[in-house]
């Protein structure tokens, strides 16, 4: 596509000169004349060039503090070998050298940042801060990278729940693939290709972009072949319309500052010569991406020309009555910044805008971001979080029309070449504010009792908005509250004495319904009411439930219209309106509470001992007296202590492999190499069978438990047991295994790893242990 986003290429020979000189050190020490010419192409910035050479020489003469301080600039300069770079950096700061310049502070913060050493990288840019002086041109930078590593460690401590994927082959090939643009109901997906190719006899580099599409075939991308539109100038994919008819692309103009979105058109299997937007969208400067609405009547697009925040900025264009494309305004503050934005894509649900960004809150690089139309205005952009978002560049982000599955390109380490196409699960109703909804109904005897119900928040002493009463004929009740807390259900039903039940709604990243049956009961003695009885059924709706009876796409969109009359129940103030939205809710089909899979909360109450003795409780302002509270017993539960939660040293685990027959109350292990915390494609089939095992058995979770080796301090063992542990958790929610059902913790140094000294005694300790127990016994 344009110049701007494509990643750094070397030559044959320079490529050939790194293959050699990572592997080994040459022995013999280095003429004067080989250290003048590493000297000068290291002045030039010609670091591939300059790194064999300086390595050479540190061969010949270990530890010299000017000659590590230039290889690990080199390295930092390498792709894909920028954290070999800190070795040598950490000799450099050791000096007391005067060769050694102040700067290298600056470059060991950058390679620890690269390397997710975020703790360490403040602490570098800090040290090189108190050795600049604030006038210093760089200082301003010098602070833009120190709040880069404060937001990277934030956003790594609140990992998303997602699953990532490398398309891997046919899709990515060792050239660079990227702008990736899928139809309304992905069956097609166009990217572009950009391969470079040497000249034998000129050595001269030729570089080629051409736009590729592939069919979906069986839930696999086919074999990509190109449509046909090579040109002389630079071009590259850019939106697609929902029918998968007209073809957005950029071109490249005549200089490197100047470029244009086109469309294209297929006709049969034949996609036509690119025509150029009308309108007033195109400039002399770059308009190098965009994004049309499914009505194809507004565009968003980034561009360069004058008038801007910053660099790239996003526009927004709309279609007059002639189909002409005007009205061109910049979006202005949050959604631009003086950085730059770029690769709009606006939503099918025409509100939500994505785009890519390297300044403000990013990780480093390029990342993704997310900003919403309400209101007449634009909200103030999130970052999409890390694993979407990483410290290297991350962009063209593309969402399906259901919010489930989105693509985009990265130069992330790991990939095939260049950058990569990367596939985005999302789980179950992610996005969705994390909202329960409790519906059930109160029953007395045979039939349903009139009753009243109010619930507390235990924490904030707060009564719940959201509690519609229960219905007199039927009993039927609904009440819709935020997860992760404690509630007390205060119960008054007619002829009964008011009755309390705690509830506890665990954390999720996603909506989802609890059904509950309260069921009361007189206790009689010699024609006396001596007390009452009260049982409590409690089942949830789990995405993978009757997963064979039914479409779990179809089930999802039940989820979405579900949501959707919940939240126009809240939204109402009209009582006939609600009355009518409340039956629609009822009328859904619950499941049956015969089959719910703990035991049912009991309690039994008789007058005249100490346990029916009623207990003050203030609900609102007034206080109600009650009987004691009903509470989920930790035993009928399945929780454990935090002992017990805790895994148990090297028993009953099996070193997982494609074999292996999965079984319950087993703890199957995952090894990982040295500071590595991503799932290596060794371990995908592994995964697959124990995703196939939960997915056939809903009433079974996972606890995954992440370790580290001994090398590196207790704060960066933490952290990478903590991401390896998340990353098997995000393989299975991002499958849509629910979020309750995977439970992850990193516990940082293995139990004896300290004892490990050889290379294989330390890899037995970098592990992930998966533990498959029933859910109710997770913690």
């Amino acid at each position: 596509m344009h110049m701007r986003w494509k990643p750094a290429l070397f030559s044959f020979s320079v490529l050939f000169a790194l293959g050699g000189s990572l592997a080994v050190h040459a022995q013999n020490k280095p003429t004067p004349a080989q250290i003048e010419k590493a000297d000068f192409y290291f002045r030039n910035n010609n670091f591939a060039q300059a790194l064999p050479l300086y390595q050479q020489l540190d061969g010949a003469q270990p530890n010299d503090p000017v000659t590590n301080y230039r290889i690990g600039v080199c390295l930092l300069h390498t792709p894909e070998q920028e954290t070999r770079a800190i070795p040598p950096l950490e000799v450099a700061t050791r000096s007391k050298d005067p060769k050694v310049p102040a700067k290298v502070h600056q470059h060991l913060g950058e390679a620890y940042h690269l390397a997710y050493r975020f703790e360490e990288a403040i602490a570098s840019f800090t040290r090189y801060q108190s050795l600049t002086a604030k006038s210093d041109p760089r200082s301003t930078e010098l602070e833009r990278q120190l709040q880069t590593s404060r937001v990277a460690q934030r956003l790594m401590r609140d990992t998303v729940q997602v699953y990532i994927q490398n398309l891997g082959a046919p899709i990515n090939s060792p050239a660079t693939e990227y702008g990736p643009v899928i139809s309304a109901d992905e069956s097609v997906l166009m990217y572009t290709t950009l391969k470079s190719s040497i000249d034998k006899a000129t050595a001269v580099r030729t570089e080629t972009e051409d736009i590729l599409i592939a069919q979906k075939e069986a839930d696999a991308w086919g074999a990509p072949r190109s449509i046909g539109l090579n040109t002389k100038s630079n071009i590259g994919s850019v939106g697609l319309s929902p029918d998968g008819q007209r073809l957005l692309l950029y071109v490249g103009g005549r200089n490197a500052n100047n470029g244009d979105l086109f469309i294209s058109q297929l006709t049969g299997r034949q996609w036509g010569a690119p025509v150029k937007l009308n309108g007033k969208v195109n400039s002399s400067y770059q308009e190098n991406s965009g994004s049309v609405t499914p009505d194809e009547k507004t565009l968003y697009f980034s561009s360069n020309r004058p008038g801007g925040l910053g660099g790239y900025d996003v526009y927004r264009a709309t279609k007059n009555d002639r189909g002409e494309w005007d009205h061109v305004v910049n979006l202005g503050a949050p959604v631009n910044s003086r950085y730059d934005e770029d690769a709009p894509f606006i939503h099918p649900d025409r509100k939500t805008l994505y785009f890519s960004a390297n300044g403000r809150n990013s990780m480093g690089g390029n990342d993704v971001f997310r900003s919403v139309y309400e209101n007449g205005t634009w909200s103030v952009p999130s970052n999409l979080g890390y694993p979407i978002n990483t410290v290297h560049n991350d962009y063209f982000f593309v969402l399906s029309a259901d919010g489930k599955k989105g693509y985009f390109s990265s130069n992330r380490p790991g990939g095939q070449g260049g950058q990569d196409l990367y596939f985005l699960g999302i789980p179950e109703e992610q996005g969705i504010v994390p909202l329960t909804m409790m519906k059930g109904r109160v029953i007395a005897g045979d039939r349903p009792v009139p009753t009243r119900i109010r619930v507390i928040d235990r924490q904030s002493k707060e009564v719940i908005k959201n509690v519609y009463h229960p219905n007199r004929e039927t009993g039927q009740y609904l009440i819709i509250f935020p997860p992760g807390r404690n509630y007390d259900m205060v119960i008054e039903a007619e002829g009964f004495l008011p009755q309390v039940v705690n509830i506890h709604v665990p954390n999720q990243n996603y909506f989802y319904e609890l059904y509950q049956e309260i069921y009361l009961k007189a206790i009689m003695k010699a024609g006396k009411v001596v007390g009452q009885e009260i049982v409590v059924k409690n089942i949830f709706e789990d995405v993978e439930k009757n997963q064979a009876q039914f479409d779990p796409a179809k089930f999802g969109k039940n989820n979405l219209d579900l949501y959707e009359l919940m939240d126009n129940i809240i939204a109402s103030s009209d009582s006939v309106a609600l009355d009518y939205l409340l039956t629609l809710m009822y009328a859904k089909t619950s499941p049956s509470l015969q089959e719910a899979p703990s035991e049912p909360m009991r309690g039994t109450y008789y007058y005249e001992d100490n346990k029916g003795k009623l207990l003050p409780l203030t609900v609102d302002g007034q206080t109600v007296y009650a009987l004691p509270t009903l509470s989920q017993v930790k035993a009928q539960a399945g929780e454990l202590a935090e002992d017990d939660a805790k895994p148990a040293p090297d028993k009953g685990k099996v070193d997982i492999t494609a074999q292996t027959e999965i079984k319950p109350n087993l703890t199957y292990v995952f090894h990982f190499d040295s500071d590595k915390v991503e799932l290596g494609r060794e371990a995908i089939p592994e995964l697959e069978k124990l995703y196939e095992y939960l997915r056939k058995y809903p009433a079974y979770g996972i606890r995954v438990s992440g370790f580290a080796d001994a090398d590196g301090t207790s704060e960066r063992n933490h952290r990478i047991s903590e991401q390896r542990a998340r990353q098997v958790a995000q393989y299975m929610t991002g499958k849509g295994i629910g979020a309750q059902r995977v439970v992850a913790k990193g516990y940082g140094q293995a139990p004896e790893a300290a004892k490990a000294t050889t290379e294989a005694e330390k890899r037995r300790f970098r592990i992930t242990e998966i533990t498959v127990l029933e859910v109710t016994k997770l913690k």
